[in-house]
């Protein structure tokens, strides 16, 4: 189990179907509850529990809503399509310098 454990953290998502082929289905739900309760696992456990049938995830899981929970997740995370990334914002290099930031600039002075 450690081997498979080793392959599947350094493998991509993609390919943990084919590294966790040669397990049980129980083998797999508890593969799967284990790497989702792992922070830098998250994503390789929802890979695992996407090979799951939700009675193996619920009896790994040791709880029918924890169970379910990944269940749905890790079929909502195979089926959502890739997010388009957003476009970088640029921030201007100086300060604009008109009449009306030279406006603020005296209104902001104390007066004496």
């Amino acid at each position: 189990m450690s081997e498979v454990l080793t392959r599947l953290y350094r493998a991509a998502t993609q390919s943990v179907g084919e590294i966790v082929a040669d397990l049980t289905a129980s083998e797999r739900a508890r593969l799967a509850v284990f790497c989702y309760g792992r922070v830098h696992l998250n994503a390789v456990g929802l890979a695992v529990a996407a090979t799951c049938d939700l009675d193996n995830l619920i009896v790994a899981a040791q709880s029918a809503t924890a169970g379910r929970t990944l269940f749905t997740q890790a079929r909502e995370v195979t089926s959502a399509k890739p997010l388009s990334r957003r476009a970088s914002i640029s921030l201007a290099t100086s300060a604009p310098r008109g009449p009306a930031v030279q406006a603020l600039q005296l209104s902001a002075e104390p007066q004496a």
